[in-house]
C-alpha cells in the first residue's frame, strides 16, 4: 500500500485528533485493545464506497416506526404515543501497512405524534487513530463530540417541560505494550471527558461535571487461550457548580481471569475493591467489593449466549449521594438461517440510593428479530418491556416499546 498516497489525510486526521475517545463501556477487557496485524475484510458485511486505495467511506441509515407506552416512564403520569426514528450514519476509514484512521457520525433524529415537546435530535461525532509501532507495541488515539438527552423521567431532577439536551465530549489514549500473543502484557490508558447540560438549567446546571480517568492493567498468560487479568483505575469527578457537594474519586482495584474460544466459551471475570471518595468531608466515603463479568457460550456455531453481571457506581441526579448499581443479565443470539436472526434478552438492575432511602429493582425483557432481505437491506422488529418496583411507590412503573425497522447500508 502506498503510504505516501495516505498521508494527507493521515496529516489532517492526526492534527484533528490528538488524543483518543476512549468512553468507558462496561463490559470485558480482553485485552481492551489489540494490536492490529492486517486489514481484515467480511465480504458479507458492508462494502463501502472505496475512494482511492486504503480510503473507503461506510454509509447506512436506519429508519423505525414504533410505539411507547410510558413516554415519561411515570407511575402515575402516562403517556403513549407513535413515534418515528431516522438513523444516519457515516464511518470514513484509511488504513496504512502499520496504521488505521476512523472518522464517524451517527445521528438519530426521533419524533413523538403524540408528544411534539420530547422530538430530539442525538448525535456523535468521533475520530479515532491506531498507530502500529512493532508487533508488542500499539497506540490508540481518539477524539470524540456528542449531543445527547436525558428523557422525561429518566433522572430525578423534577418535571420539566422538555428532555434535558447535554453535550459531552473529550479524549484519551491507550498504550499497549507486549504482543497479542505475550506472555505478559501492559496497558495504559488516560482521558478527559466533560459533560455540559444546554437547557433546563434551574436544575441540570447541577449535574455539569468534568471527568478525568487513569488506567492501567496487566495481562499474565498462563495457557495459549487465557490471562490472568490485573487492573487499577482512577476516575476523578469534578461538578462545575461552587455550591456542589458531589465532587469524588472513584478507584478501581480488580483481579481476575480472561479467555478466549476454549471450549466454546470466551469472557472475562473481574473481582475486587471499588472507592468512592468524597471531597466533602460530611458525605461519607464507601469501600466495599466490586465485580465485572462478561461470558460468552457458543455452543454451536449459529447459537450463542451471553451473561453479564456488573457492581458499579453511578451518580446521583437529586436522590441520594450516589447510586450504588448492580447489573445482571443474559441473551441469546439465533441464526436460523442465512437471512433470518432473533435476539432475546433478561436482565435485571438492582440500584441502592446510599443516603436517600432509596431502592429500586428493574426487570427488563427484549425480543428482537432480523431479517436479511439482501446483503445490505434488513427489516426488523423489537420488543422491550421494563418494570420498576421500588421501596417508595412514586418511582414504580412499567413500560412497553413496540418497534418496527429497515435498515440498510452498502
Amino acid at each position: 500500500m502506498n503510504k505516501q498516497r495516505l498521508s494527507p489525510l493521515i496529516g489532517a486526521m492526526l492534527a484533528s485528533f490528538s488524543f483518543a475517545a476512549s468512553a468507558q463501556v462496561p463490559g470485558p477487557i480482553k485485552p481492551a485493545y489489540e494490536i492490529p496485524t492486517g486489514d481484515i475484510r467480511n465480504d458479507d458485511g458492508p462494502r463501502g464506497v472505496y475512494i482511492q486505495e486504503g480510503i473507503a467511506l461506510y454509509p447506512s441509515i436506519a429508519a423505525s416506526v414504533g410505539r411507547d407506552d410510558n413516554l415519561f416512564i411515570s407511575n402515575s403520569n402516562k403517556k403513549s404515543s407513535l413515534f418515528y426514528k431516522l438513523a444516519p450514519g457515516l464511518k470514513l476509514q484509511a488504513r496504512g501497512p502499520m496504521s488505521v484512521y476512523t472518522l464517524d457520525y451517527f445521528g438519530t433524529t426521533a419524533r413523538y405524534d403524540d408528544s411534539r415537546a420530547d422530538d430530539y435530535n442525538d448525535y456523535h461525532l468521533g475520530g479515532t487513530g491506531e498507530l502500529v509501532f512493532s508487533s508488542r507495541i500499539g497506540l490508540r488515539l481518539g477524539l470524540e463530540y456528542n449531543q445527547g438527552h436525558d428523557a422525561r423521567g429518566s433522572t430525578d431532577r423534577g418535571t420539566s417541560a422538555r428532555p434535558d439536551v447535554f453535550h459531552n465530549g473529550g479524549g484519551g489514549a491507550l498504550f499497549a505494550f507486549g504482543g497479542n500473543e505475550a506472555r505478559g502484557r501492559f496497558e495504559f490508558e488516560a482521558g478527559s471527558f466533560n459533560k455540559r447540560y444546554t437547557n433546563n438549567r434551574e436544575t441540570t446546571f447541577a449535574s455539569d461535571r468534568d471527568t478525568n480517568s487513569f488506567a492501567g492493567r496487566f495481562f499474565a498468560r498462563f495457557t495459549p487461550k487465557t490471562s490472568f487479568l490485573f487492573e487499577a483505575r482512577a476516575d476523578k469527578l469534578d461538578y462545575t457548580s461552587p455550591t456542589s457537594l458531589a465532587d469524588s474519586k472513584e478507584r478501581h482495584y480488580l483481579a481476575g481471569v480472561t479467555w478466549d474460544a476454549t471450549a466454546a466459551t470466551s469472557g472475562t471475570i473481574k473481582v475486587g475493591q471499588i472507592r468512592k471518595n468524597f471531597v466533602t468531608p460530611s458525605i461519607q466515603d464507601f469501600s466495599g467489593t466490586g465485580w465485572d463479568a462478561s461470558v460468552q457460550w457458543a455452543p454451536i456455531t449459529y447459537s450463542r449466549f451471553g451473561f453479564y453481571a456488573v457492581k458499579d457506581f453511578a451518580e446521583s441526579t437529586g436522590v441520594g449521594d450516589f447510586i450504588l448499581r448492580k447489573r445482571y443479565g443474559a441473551n441469546w443470539t439465533h441464526d436460523w438461517n442465512s437471512r433470518l436472526s432473533t435476539i432475546a434478552n433478561i436482565g435485571r438492575s438492582n440500584d441502592d440510593f446510599i443516603n436517600g432511602g432509596r431502592n429500586d429493582s428493574t426487570d427488563s425483557i427484549g425480543f428482537k428479530v432480523n431479517y436479511k432481505v439482501q446483503r445490505w437491506l434488513t427489516v426488523g422488529g423489537e420488543y422491550s418491556n421494563a418494570d420498576r418496583d421500588s421501596n417508595i411507590s412514586t418511582f414504580r412503573y412499567k413500560r412497553n416499546i413496540y418497534t418496527f425497522t429497515v435498515g440498510a447500508t452498502l
